[in-house]
């Protein structure tokens, strides 16, 4: 009985530490992943929910947000959601700011007919090669 008793108090010391352990903090790759998916969520429950607009993690350490649409965008469109100017302030300050504050570091925008425009620090042809974080 005495070793049952002492493996049980040894479980429960070991289920304790474990539940009264930090939770685990999300690594920078993850962190920026899920900001991609924050980003997505905005904007589908903004007034260009239509546009279909999606932001990825992409690159090799998941550092650039992509931002897919649906629709054709020209140059002011999208430096109207990128600094976040008048009704395509999908995010406070625009995308260019949610890059900034999650530790993005370029944002490439690549619309339904697949024009890359590339912003911050990366060149258009990383832009235009651009592959999704898995």
């Amino acid at each position: 009985m005495d070793v049952f008793g002492g493996l049980t108090r040894a479980v429960a010391v070991a289920v304790f530490v474990a539940a009264c352990a930090p939770p685990r903090q999300p690594s920078p790759r993850e962190e920026r992943i899920a900001a991609a998916s924050l980003l997505t969520r905005r904007c589908a429950a903004s007034r260009l929910a239509n546009w279909n607009i999606r932001g990825v993690a992409a690159g090799a350490d998941c550092s650039i947000l992509l931002v897919d649409t649906s629709m054709v965008l020209d140059d002011s469109l999208v430096e109207a959601i990128h600094y976040g100017t008048g009704p395509y302030a999908v995010v406070d300050g625009g995308v260019r700011q949610f890059t900034r504050l999650r530790a993005f570091r370029g944002v490439a925008y690549r619309d339904r007919i697949g024009r890359v425009r590339s912003y911050g620090n990366l060149t258009q042809r990383e832009a235009e090669e651009l592959q999704p974080c898995r």
